[in-house]
């Protein structure tokens, strides 16, 4: 189950961007499963679908706090 603070971000590049101007350091690949958490929160996401297709999520609320 997908946690529901996160929202899908449908383009890598502007899932990068996102991380960037919030100050995530990227993850070293965009294709393996990734997190980032902080104080026990994912807060960002890269998850591998059952299909194989690559899903970025994001914490929206966080965006506009960094």
């Amino acid at each position: 189950m997908m946690d529901p603070h996160l929202t899908e971000i449908n383009n890598a590049h502007l899932f990068m961007d996102y991380l960037r101007c919030s100050g995530i350091k990227s993850p070293i690949s965009r294709s393996d499963d990734w997190e980032f958490v902080e104080k026990d929160q994912v807060i960002a996401r890269i998850k591998n679908d059952d299909n194989g297709k690559i899903k970025f999520f994001i914490c929206a609320a966080m965006l506009g706090r960094k």
